[in-house]
């Protein structure tokens, strides 16, 4: 015999066997926890059309049991509950019961439904057997108990898992389908303040991850942010409204990750400052990426809308010589944040490359093409390398004026790590790809370029990258003739903003050495970013630097905890299921300018969606997160009952005795092909039936 009884029960499951066993326990005097897995009681009667063997509506008969184990203050209901454990002995039990946030407080929610209209999010409806589609936001039936909506959200989706930055594809993808582009941009804006620059050179990790592969092709991500991107204005969007703090804080560098970090920071209510070298801003974007692939309007643009928070740029103001990184810290600026980039070109290492003047680096020429000091390419131009910028110097000699621009790589194309479009997109302007090839020498004569002397190569093992290593065949010299050649093998960190630092650290690739959680360095209050840190990288991954320095340089200057972890738990991810009979829908292909054409202008290159493309395209996304995290039923909500940042309860209860009531699962006809469930739409299941005739059912 126990010690000390408790005169309290737990039933658990909320079908009709439940609800009556708590309604005869609570009218003993009992105190009664009724614990139910989905968001309403009432079970499978609920989902009955008649009941036997009076053949009366099932609601009619169900309705008054759930109005009083509603409201009798005897009966406790746990909805979205499951049992964790049990320990203890006869009359005395401890159970650990795991609620589930439904994201709405039930004691606000009216009911109304305003959340589920707004709700761009639809899902295959478990109460109605699938038959037809709920929103996201939802009851199970109109007279559900409690009355109140929740929000059905799965695992965080592989798309947004996979962005360095974690931008809510889902949610804009879900906006745009709605056609609420205002608020697309607007939820892209949460986690990168450069929407139309990311619609046009992100290298997609997030279509990498696309759980659409399983049925067809990807989403195509990118171009339905560039198509977002295109119908805002960002210069029409409010300013939003923060806090203003006193603290300052210098950026040294306006790329990608520099531009992040001012804006987090200014959202923050810090007042950032960036110092940048050139005589414009936007760092590699405005100097390294041609018009063709990013036009100057829609990144300035994008510039201009993050000094519209109050961050000031100052260009031409290298850091280092006449300004040190000391230096703002004496002049009254509480954090510096290093976002240099990577804006030395790597050398070849091979005799002859400082001979000629029509030998160049890739990163001061493109500078030269983009502030309009090059303005062409004669003859025949020969790039080394294999990479984005490779292609990119190649299709823009084209542009230029080259007669022929050959590429030397010493992989096969296979092995390329430039973008597969922007090769498919050169091969079809014309430039030649020579593979498994290693430059030896510059040839001249008199001062003159003549070419390059090439080993060929064959592939031997695997290098630190998992690619195979190209192994020069001896005796295979040949010679490309060239006018100009172009190294475009890699870029690396010019130092010189760290001159008066000599505690900052570099690693042995002169790359900064800072925490791996925070991005601070080994001095205090100075952290790095981007490129100086990671090497030459993605502008996303940029960005996401940025953004992590700025969650990071607000916690220092506050005096908050920093974070120490970054990344997430490797497991088994729950998602929404894909439905078998989920058709398939080719991805749309995006227009491009002709190829003979587009190569003697700068125009962009790739044409934008059209609406009714752009419609179709988000409606191929399968919303495996289930709610898209839009908040547009946050908005909706009048009784501001809804709130995304509820977390998962874990509560410790104490009862004397524990019913289990927790009924059946139908039986699952298409374990047996012998009824064709599957294959033919006229078999049904019995409760399927059911639905099918309540005048509630689908």
């Amino acid at each position: 015999m126990a010690k000390d009884k408790i005169g309290a029960v737990m039933v658990v499951g909320g079908g009709i066997g439940g609800m009556q066993a708590v309604l005869d326990l609570a009218e003993s005097g009992f105190y009664v926890y009724l614990l139910e897995k989905s968001a309403s009681i009432g079970g499978r009667m609920g989902q009955l059309d008649k009941t036997f063997p009076t053949n009366d509506c099932s609601m009619c008969i169900m309705g008054p049991k759930l109005v009083e184990c509603g409201r009798h203050l005897n009966i406790e209901i746990l909805t979205l509950s499951r049992i964790e454990s049990i320990t203890g002995e006869e009359g005395n039990f401890q159970v650990k019961v795991h609620q589930h946030s439904r994201y709405v407080d039930p004691d606000k929610c009216t009911g109304c439904g305003d959340c589920a209209t707004v709700c761009p999010v639809s899902l295959p409806d478990e109460y109605n057997r699938n038959l037809s589609m709920r929103k996201a936001a939802y009851i199970m039936y109109p007279q559900s108990v409690p009355l109140a909506y929740s929000i059905d959200k799965k695992d965080r989706p592989p798309c947004i898992s996979a962005c360095p930055a974690h931008i809510n594809v889902q949610g804009y993808v879900a906006m745009i389908k709605a056609r609420k582009y205002k608020e697309a941009i607007e939820i892209i804006m949460r986690d990168a303040p450069l929407p139309g620059t990311l619609g046009r050179v992100c290298v997609r990790f997030c279509e990498q991850e696309c759980r659409r592969c399983e049925v067809d092709e990807p989403v195509s991500i990118k171009e339905l942010k560039r198509f977002a991107a295109d119908q805002v204005d960002i210069l029409s969007l409010p300013v939003p409204e923060v806090t203003a703090r006193e603290e300052r804080v210098a950026i040294i560098g306006s790329g990608p990750s520099g531009l992040s970090a001012a804006y987090f920071l200014a959202l923050d209510g810090f007042k950032p400052t960036i110092f940048e070298a050139s005589k414009v801003p936007g760092g590699m974007l405005a100097l390294g990426i041609p018009e063709y692939r990013l036009p100057r309007r829609i990144l300035n643009n994008e510039i201009e809308n993050i000094k519209r928070l109050g961050v000031e740029i100052k260009t031409n103001t290298p850091i280092g010589k006449d300004i040190t990184i000391n230096d703002l810290l004496k002049g009254g600026y509480s954090a510096v944040y290093i976002a240099a980039g990577a804006h030395k070109g790597m050398k070849l290492n091979i005799h002859g490359e400082n001979r000629y003047e029509n030998f160049q680096q890739s990163v001061p020429w493109f500078r030269g093409v983009n502030l309009g000091t090059i303005r062409e390419a004669r003859g025949k131009v020969v790039i080394i390398g294999g990479g984005n910028a490779a292609i990119d110097a190649a299709r823009v000699s084209l542009r230029l004026g080259a007669d022929e621009v050959h590429i030397a790589y010493r992989r096969t194309r296979n092995e390329m790590p430039a973008d597969p479009l922007e090769i498919e997109d050169a091969l079809q302007e014309g430039v030649q790809i020579h593979a498994l090839v290693t430059p030896k020498t510059v040839i001249g004569d008199n001062g003159t370029l003549k070419g390059l002397e090439c080993l060929k190569n064959r592939l031997g093992e695997p290098d630190s990258s998992g690619r195979r290593r190209p192994v020069p065949i001896d005796g295979s010299e040949f010679f490309i003739p060239a006018d100009q050649i172009i190294a475009a093998i890699g870029q690396t960190v010019d130092k010189s903003f760290a001159a008066d630092l000599n505690e900052i650290g570099f690693t042995k690739n002169d790359l900064l050495n800072v925490n791996p959680y925070t991005l601070e360095t080994t001095k205090k209050g100075v952290f790095a970013g981007g490129d100086v840190v990671t090497g030459p990288k993605t502008v996303i991954e940029a960005i996401a630097q940025g953004k992590k320095a700025a969650a990071s340089i607000s916690s220092y200057l506050q005096d908050m905890w920093m974070p120490s972890f970054d990344g997430e738990d490797f497991q088994e991810k729950d998602y929404k299921p894909i439905d078998s009979s989920e058709p398939k829908m080719p991805r749309t292909q995006i227009p491009t300018l002709n190829a003979t054409e587009r190569i003697k202008t700068f125009q962009e290159t790739n044409l934008a969606m059209d609406e009714e493309t752009a419609q179709r395209e988000a409606g191929r996304c399968l919303d495996c997160g289930a709610c898209c995290e839009c908040f547009q039923c946050v908005e909706a909500c009048k009784a501001q009952a809804i709130n995304h940042d509820m977390t998962d309860k874990l509560l410790d209860i104490d009862v004397g005795s524990i019913i289990i009531a927790t009924g059946s699962e139908p039986y699952d006809p298409a374990t047996n092909d012998t009824y064709q469930y599957n294959h033919f739409p006229n078999v049904v299941t019995s409760l399927e039936f059911e639905r099918i005739l309540s005048a509630s059912g689908p």
